[in-house]
């Protein structure tokens, strides 16, 4: 067991991988991963001009989960959505990283079928700005 653990902390150390974007001035985080993320990246820009502050953090790995790069934003922003194409798996993931410092929202798709940049926008605005 003790050789597992040191194993597996020796790849948390290593292997995550994210990319941020825009989130020093966040007021509240986009995390997305996949198209999900490229989608978002565009929900970023529509929310700027629309006078909203949002960010992104795109996990680039899944496993270890990059939970640093969201619990050094916990204190600071109004709330986290996670948009994904599926059930809400990755939701969970985010909430223990948050924990419970921030809300945490989530916005899914299942069946292939992909959101477009103006229903995640809308997601946003109801589960995150118009409870602030």
């Amino acid at each position: 067991n003790q050789h597992l653990q040191n194993k597996y902390k020796t790849i948390e150390e290593n292997e995550i991988r994210f990319e941020e974007s825009q989130c020093e001035d966040a007021e509240y985080i986009i995390v997305a991963f996949g198209s999900s993320a490229r989608i978002s990246q565009k929900v970023v820009q529509m929310g700027r001009e629309k006078g909203y502050k949002i960010g992104l953090i795109r996990p680039i790995t899944l496993w270890p989960f990059p939970k640093q790069a969201i619990t050094k934003y916990a204190d600071k922003v109004k709330g986290f959505i996670s948009i994904e194409m599926n059930a809400g798996q990755m939701v969970e993931d985010v909430k223990l990283a948050v924990n419970g410092k921030a809300p945490v929202a989530h916005y899914g798709r299942m069946g292939g079928m992909m959101a477009s940049p103006s229903e995640v926008l809308n997601a946003i605005e109801e589960k995150l700005i118009s409870k602030n």
